[in-house]
């Protein structure tokens, strides 16, 4: 009897040994650990607090292997207040590349997938000072571009680059607008701004050389695709769609980041395009 037991005992450890040796512990260390974090960071926000539905969907709404399987949450308000030095509150919903399970890390990291530096969902301003003011807009409802790229910017270079240990000397982000479209129909109302942009920023990749807070999300970078530069420039095409709605006092956008305008395009039909806010 003792022996059995130790028998079991022996191979449960030795499956657990090889559980956190293979490539799936990281997909599953980030599914387990993010959804508590996301939970709680929801709860702390505005729009939670206000009681207001923003639902964008996630990896797992599509047929296809595309993205993360759930959308997360980010509360900002204190980090984007400093930043912008303004009293604002700023939740972010985002989503990256599926994890690639051989790899054992997400395909965000993957210069050969379209899902290569990429991110999408959406973002909540609240004005504390003023919550009349619509935060990305002039006062004739023109956008107001400064004002709007200051959140993907923040969010690049304040909350995502810095969380993979990329030196600040090496953080970059610079907007192009290549088209703005005013009065857009978009989840079923009328008034959104359509704004397409092409980005240069910093890529993911880089070599290991100690574990990052960031390495919980997307695993560890992936050796084979780095050839000796860490966190080289790299270019990517990007869409939101913004709306300041007068009954919430709050600018809501939509946005995807992408590696070309086709996954862009993807994006927004099959998964922006069917959120809801109420």
């Amino acid at each position: 009897m003792r022996k059995s037991k130790y028998i079991k005992i022996s191979v449960v450890i030795l499956l657990v040994t090889l559980f956190f040796k293979s490539t799936l512990y990281y997909p599953v260390r980030s599914y387990i650990l993010m959804l508590p974090y996301s939970y709680k960071h929801k709860h702390e926000s505005i729009i939670d607090k206000k009681s207001i539905v923003f639902y964008i969907p996630d990896g797992l709404s599509t047929s296809k292997k595309d993205w993360y399987p759930f959308m997360m949450f980010h509360n900002a308000d204190k980090g984007f207040s400093q930043y912008s030095k303004r009293n604002l509150s700023l939740t972010i919903l985002y989503n990256f590349g599926h994890f690639e399970l051989k790899e054992g890390a997400s395909s965000y990291y993957n210069p050969n997938s379209p899902y290569y530096s990429s991110f999408y969902g959406g973002y909540t301003v609240y004005d504390h000072e003023n919550p009349n003011n619509a935060y990305g807009f002039f006062d004739n409802n023109k956008i107001n571009i400064n004002e709007l790229t200051q959140i993907p910017k923040y969010d690049q270079t304040k909350l995502v680059l810095p969380s993979l240990g990329c030196p600040e000397s090496k953080i970059a982000f610079n907007s192009t607008i290549d088209c703005i479209e005013y009065n857009v129909n978009y989840l079923g109302t009328e008034g959104w701004t359509k704004i397409d942009s092409t980005i240069k920023t910093t890529s993911p990749i880089h070599k290991f050389s100690k574990n990052y807070l960031g390495y919980i999300q997307y695993g560890k970078p992936i050796e084979k695709y780095f050839y000796g530069e860490s966190f080289p420039i790299i270019t990517l095409k990007g869409r939101i769609y913004v709306k300041y709605i007068v009954r919430h006092k709050m600018t809501f956008i939509l946005y995807v980041l992408a590696s070309d305008k086709k996954t862009v395009d993807e994006c927004d039909k099959n998964i922006l395009s069917k959120s809801i806010i109420k």
